[in-house]
């Protein structure tokens, strides 16, 4: 019986998150669901099923990770024919007995934002997210312990308008965002997302950076602070590392959810043509 990980991406726009929920559609029951059907997995404890985390409602990935063992020889394009479009598995690695992906080595999360914000001050205060701190006030439920180590922040305005151009001429020109990339160990429940407000607030002057170091090392037994999360749509999980293992990313899984990306980008800009076309013909007939 081997054991085997895998490497999953999902859009999140029609799942209520990763975890399984009664009569809700998730991930990770869809995941269940196809693996015993192909006889991957029958009994869960059996089989040792485990998950690298789960993400919320809306929340996209690139890089979540299962295992389990199994008898059968695992084939990652027999179980993507068989998920539906919007799961696909991108990668694989054997692990061993004991492994157990909730334990990894580096996380990276992306955000992306679409306001016009000034990147510098972006960067100004990713600085004082680096390192150590205590998140208590960055999380949505009570935890043993909420310290927690960025070990890097990367923001970078990237123009899709000309990659776009040159991969997908059809496709009407896009908002250039900036992106928010966030690396470290382990995050806790809204972390990532209450750190993305904290970011826009500083950027709009709602808060300096001594507040914000206040919030990253709170006095003990002091209120939690009140930080709304941003939504979770412009959320990316882009990739979970381990130390010693190297997934083997499959071409053809690959290009298979790339394609299907683009077919729903193209859709949704094509109803994205239709809204403006309506506001448009609003326009002239407000303008007699």
């Amino acid at each position: 019986m081997k054991r085997t990980a895998l490497k999953i991406g999902y859009i999140g726009t029609n799942f209520h998150g990763f975890q399984r929920q009664p009569d809700l559609r998730t991930v990770e029951e869809e995941l269940i669901y196809h693996l015993r059907k192909l006889n991957y997995i029958d009994d869960l404890k059996k089989s040792r099923f485990r998950i690298a985390g789960r993400t919320d409602a809306g929340v996209h990935s690139l890089g979540n990770v299962i295992s389990f063992q199994s008898e059968k020889e695992v084939r990652v394009n027999e179980i993507n024919n068989s998920l539906p479009d919007d799961i696909q598995i991108l990668a694989s690695a054997p692990v061993r007995y004991a492994f157990k992906p909730r334990y990894a080595q580096m996380r990276q999360y992306r955000y992306m934002l679409f306001q016009d914000l000034d990147v510098e001050k972006l960067k100004e205060c990713a600085e004082v997210f680096k390192g150590t701190h205590n998140f208590t006030n960055f999380t949505k439920r009570f935890q043993k312990t909420t310290t927690r180590t960025i070990d890097d922040i990367k923001v970078t305005k990237v123009d899709l308008n000309d990659y776009h151009k040159k991969e997908f001429p059809n496709l009407h020109d896009t908002i250039s965002p900036i992106f928010i990339d966030i690396y470290g160990e382990s995050f806790l429940w809204n972390m990532v997302r209450k750190m993305i407000r904290v970011f826009i607030d500083f950027n709009i002057g709602k808060i300096d950076l001594d507040e914000i170091q206040n919030l990253l090392n709170p006095p003990e037994k002091s209120p939690r602070a009140n930080i709304k999360v941003v939504e979770p749509d412009y959320l990316i999980l882009m990739d979970i590392q381990y130390d010693g293992i190297k997934f083997k990313y499959d071409d053809y899984a690959c290009e298979r959810f790339k394609r299907d990306l683009v077919d729903s980008l193209c859709d949704l800009q094509k109803r994205y043509a239709v809204r403006e076309s309506m506001i448009k013909s609003l326009n002239d007939l407000h303008s007699f």
